[in-house]
């Protein structure tokens, strides 16, 4: 199949309604590479359906793929961790906090996070480290109401 083929994107993706689970794993196969036996249907006409708009209109942008995979290490390490869309926190900016009288700055990276030289996906990774107890790190840094109250 390819996006160019036979009509548009649209009725291309609306075509692998038709074919089974086996044909869409061929398909898949063919596409992206080995598909785990756990994806079904559902999910495979997803990822396909991604694949021919991504050929078809291009990829992601770099920068949101990194946010990606930086969203997927931070929930690998803490599957509780819930992201905070839309802080706009720009690399560079220097978060400030005082804990236990202690000043704690925390440098905004492309990446995540630096506090003192070591590099942190989340700010509630930063928040952990400096209080030892599982704390919101835009709550502890006051990015969000009720920063200074017990976690």
């Amino acid at each position: 199949m390819r996006p160019d083929h036979d009509g548009t994107l649209e009725a291309e993706i609306a075509r692998l309604d038709d074919l089974g689970l086996d044909d869409l794993r061929k398909l898949c196969g063919r596409l992206v590479g080995a598909v785990p036996a756990n994806h079904g249907t559902h999910l495979l006409r997803r990822r396909l359906a991604y694949e021919l708009q991504a050929k078809a209109l291009g990829d992601l942008p770099t920068e949101t793929q990194r946010r990606l995979k930086r969203l997927h290490e931070a929930f690998k390490a803490d599957p509780g961790f819930t992201p905070l869309p839309g802080l706009g926190l720009k690399p560079g900016t220097v978060l400030t906090r005082t804990w236990h009288g202690v000043l704690h700055q925390v440098r905004v990276t492309n990446d995540g996070f630096d506090y003192r030289g070591e590099r942190f996906g989340s700010l509630s990774e930063v928040a952990r480290r400096i209080t030892g107890a599982r704390w919101s790190g835009p709550l502890f840094f006051g990015l969000k109401g009720g920063a200074g109250a017990s976690p």
